[in-house]
């Protein structure tokens, strides 16, 4: 239930904010607001023994805490649909579409009736702050905000960056495992030619951990042509699969590219079927849970007389690995031993040794640990999730209280559990439940995504803070966006999610959650009525849709095409916050009902797959409350000026096609931080050159898809917080730059330049101290480009650099040896002439010898 202190904790900031911030909008209603305020903080130091009451059964308790938390979320609706209103109402210049909108109010603002909405929610506050301590619930006097401000937290996060790259190096007890695979897969001998090699065995038993190590096994990798992965996950989308893994396989052109994503079903089965027959391939099926599912991959795989390829797949069900092959080898990974369960205990858990303990209390939590260790029955994910739990408990004493929770936790889970989970579940649970109240939120809104994906970190970063879930720490520097990361790592140094994909320097880019953690996700997520998860691909036909819960408060769909998205939607869901849409049909319904429900919503995310020209409905406009809005696999044409209305927005990502148009009023959004625009229709480049003047502008941190044509000397000068900007270099470029020495951009890290015009450009003699934090720099299609010189000081923390189709450019610039930070350079569609100079033997070889990676790409004309 800490979820529920989670929210009150965030609408207490949040009414304070606005009590600050919006105080000449509560013309009328600002006494009531300061009270309601006072009475949800007293509720707060209640809710921490509550969860205690709730965890031991107390169905009461359970019940009071449900209403204060929708109550809570009742209070900041009214509060903010009362404002929005007001202000609104006091600008003349911006026209009004919430007349037609469902909101508590019928007509104009009715500041009676808001006040007595507000003070019947206060009133029940106070109600039921009275029946928790009726029932036994306590005050708490624990600040539990203070904890994320804590050197501790600070310690931890320094820690993470020293040890980030380890990740796959722990690995316990697979030595023999691993060597008799790679010999399946590679020996030329009759009596192991095995098409089809299964690993097989229960969940968390490490079947991914192993098949990776034999996947980039260096034996493995010279042995075949080429590799694949492809994850199947419970609900298999059989096209999307096939085309992974040709597109893997093939490693095809641009060109090829677009040709593989117009092909038939049947064409494209056609097409990895000889692949595989053609050249000796890999391909790793991770996770298959049905016969059924493999039946339709299957005709997309040659039989072993027809092809050297080999299939490597891992699956929890042995009948799914005779199904795929009988004769193929079934491996079974073993459970580990104490000894080995404790060695790699000891390689996830961090704390170990850290703090000024006595070489006794060691001793003695070696013992617990080992212990508690019994319980996870060998099984890997369960040991690795107690070290990350045990990690944030450096101390005996904590240890000896973690012991008696486990025993608990075991003891409260036999009586419904699969036996042959019981080594996971309890320390799943435990994992959870010993989470602060500030991340619990952050853990269940990965219930959004569908089993096996990759998930953004920075995307999600910004859907929490979106959502409220992140607030500043009290005496920080740190960006809101940076709290948000760290709460993410927090779940990381947990082990409660795995990391992928680390960036140059350190930080986490995409990670995934293990299909048994995220089952418990999904499962608290609906339980407290966080979020629903919806998933009607491959729904089975005729059987009935399931619609949207009334109470949940985010809701997360799936599926292909339907034939009435409506039944989806009624008016009692009006109170959605979140709402995550992935449609892989041309069902422009869906866009309109959309935009005509779900008017509380903070966070919205459509995904398409029909890639068609359309219009923002003006109805936008309605959404005031939303702070993220992104809109994949469709053409915005027009942007309607309604969108002003969102004077909330922080997040904006649009694909913007041919015939755009972008009003001016956009740059009037005040809390306006992250600005993406894609462009779709090569060759037509169409920059954004809507003028950004506006004081506005200020607290924009990214930037991408818009033309120097926007900008004047003076608006270069507000850009001093932008981190990443990708921009296209329009003519008055030199102008700009050249002529304003004064703009050095301090805080960016990322730079992309594009010019897809024939005229000649001179871009950036980098000059000494220029760009002091940019990290990656992307040069792309300056057809006339010559020269780039770089003094000897600039770039100085650059990491990343790509050039692309800058095919006048003749050689690298000297400045390069001084860039001694540079890890990774990646050349693409250059000429052979450049490369030839730059690699290996070549005559500018000397200025990047000292760059580990240095790839070349398309360079053969």
């Amino acid at each position: 239930m800490a979820v529920e202190e989670a929210v009150v904790s965030f609408v207490i900031e949040r009414l304070g904010d606005l009590l600050i911030n919006e105080a000449k909008f509560l013309y009328g209603v600002k006494s009531q607001v300061e009270n309601a305020k006072i009475k949800l903080e007293c509720m707060r130091a209640f809710l921490k023994d509550a969860d205690a009451s709730v965890r031991n059964g107390d169905e009461r308790v359970r019940l009071l805490v449900v209403q204060v938390r929708e109550n809570s979320y009742a209070l900041e609706d009214v509060i903010e649909t009362y404002i929005f209103k007001v202000a609104l109402k006091k600008n003349k210049g911006v026209i009004s579409v919430l007349k037609r909108s469902v909101c508590i109010f019928k007509k104009g603002v009715d500041v009676h009736r808001v006040g007595a909405k507000i003070e019947e929610i206060s009133s029940n506050i106070d109600t039921w702050t009275s029946e928790l301590q009726k029932y036994g619930v306590t005050k708490s006097m624990d600040n539990a905000a203070d904890q994320t401000c804590s050197s501790y937290v600070q310690e931890q996060r320094e820690l993470r960056r020293t040890y980030s790259h380890f990740g796959e190096t722990d690995v316990v007890g697979l030595t023999k495992d691993i060597e008799e695979l790679v010999q399946h897969l590679t020996a030329k001998e009759i009596p192991y030619k095995h098409r089809v090699i299964s690993i097989c065995g229960m969940g968390g038993l490490g079947k991914t951990t192993l098949a990776r190590k034999v996947y980039n096994h260096p034996r493995v990798r010279t042995h075949f042509d080429c590799f694949a992965w492809a994850a199947i996950s419970q609900q298999c989308v059989v096209r999307d699969v096939w085309e992974e893994i040709l597109i893997s396989l093939s490693s095809p052109t641009e060109e090829k590219l677009k040709e593989i994503k117009s092909m038939s079903d049947s064409k494209i089965a056609k097409e990895l079927y000889n692949v595989q027959k053609q050249r000796k391939c890999l391909v790793l099926l991770d996770d298959i849970w049905t016969t059924l599912t493999w039946d339709r991959l299957k005709v997309a795989f040659p039989p072993q007389d027809e092809t050297d390829s080999k299939i490597l797949l891992t699956t929890r069900v042995k009948n799914v690995a005779l199904r795929v092959d009988q004769n193929g080898l079934i491996h079974v990974p073993r459970c580990l031993n104490d000894d080995e369960s404790w060695k790699l205990f000891q390689k996830k858990c961090s704390c170990i040794g850290k703090d000024p303990t006595t070489s006794r209390d060691i001793e003695k939590m070696e013992v617990l640990g080992r212990e508690m260790l019994r319980n996870c029955s060998g099984l890997p994910l369960a040991i690795t999730v107690l070290s990350g739990l045990l990690s944030k408990k450096p101390t005996l004493n904590e240890w000896e209280e973690m012991k008696g929770n486990v025993l608990r936790y075991i003891s409260n889970g036999k009586e419904n559990s699969d036996s042959e989970y019981d080594g996971v579940s309890w320390v799943l649970s435990l994992s959870y439940n010993d989470l602060p109240y500030y991340l619990k939120p952050c853990f269940l809104y990965l219930a959004r995504y569908p089993e096996d994906a990759t998930i953004q970190v920075k995307e999600l970063c910004l859907m929490l803070i979106a959502e409220g879930f992140v607030s500043p720490r009290r005496r920080s520097t740190e960006t809101i966006e940076d709290v948000a990361y760290d709460y993410l790592s927090q779940l990381v140094e947990r082990s409660m999610v795995q990391v992928d994909n680390w960036s140059l320097r350190g930080r986490m880019k995409t990670f995934h959650i293990h299909d048994l953690m995220r089952d418990l996700c999904v499962s608290k997520a609906e339980d407290e009525n966080f979020l629903q998860f919806i998933d009607l691909r491959n729904k089975v036909e005729d059987e009935p849709l399931r619609s949207i819960s009334t109470v949940v408060r985010r809701v997360a769909i799936y599926f292909d095409p339907v034939d009435d998205f409506s039944s989806f939607v009624d008016s009692k869901n009006s109170s959605l916050r979140c709402v995550t849409i992935d449609l892989r049909s041309s069902k422009k319904q869906v866009m309109r009902r959309v935009f005509n429900s779900f008017f509380m919503l903070r966070v919205l995310n459509l995904s398409f797959s029909w890639h068609k020209e359309v219009k923002l409905p003006k109805e936008i406009g309605k959404f005031i409350h939303l702070r993220l809005l992104s809109i994949r696999g469709v053409s915005i044409t027009k942007i309607p000026s309604s969108i002003g209305n969102l004077r909330c927005l922080q997040t904006l990502k649009l694909a913007l096609g041919r015939s755009k148009v972008v009003p001016s009023v956009i740059w009037k959004l005040e809390q306006l931080r992250h600005l993406h625009f894609v462009y779709v229709g090569i060759g037509e480049f169409e920059w954004l050159k809507t003028s950004l003047r506006s004081p506005n502008i200020r607290n924009l941190q990214t930037l991408t898809g818009v033309s120097t044509e926007c900008f004047d000397y003076n608006d270069h000068l507000q850009l001093n917080k932008l981190k990443k900007l990708a921009i296209h270099l329009g003519e008055d470029f030199k102008r700009i730059y050249h002529d304003s020495p004064s703009v050095t951009f301090d805080c960016l890290r990322h730079l992309k330049l594009y010019y897809y015009k024939d005229d000649g450009i001179d871009i950036m003699m980098c000059s000494k101290g220029g760009f002091p934090q940019l990290e990656s720099l992307i040069i792309r299609h300056l057809p006339n480009l010559e020269e780039w010189k770089v003094e000897e000081g600039a770039l100085s923390s650059l990491l990343f650099l790509s050039v692309q189709y800058c095919l006048k450019l003749r050689k690298l610039t000297d400045g390069l040896r001084y860039i001694t930070m540079l890890e990774e350079m990646k050349i693409v569609y250059m000429s052979r002439e450049f490369k030839e100079r730059v690699e290996e033997g070549g005559e500018d070889f000397y200025k990047v010898r000292h760059i580990p990676s240095r790839l070349f790409l398309k360079c053969d004309h």
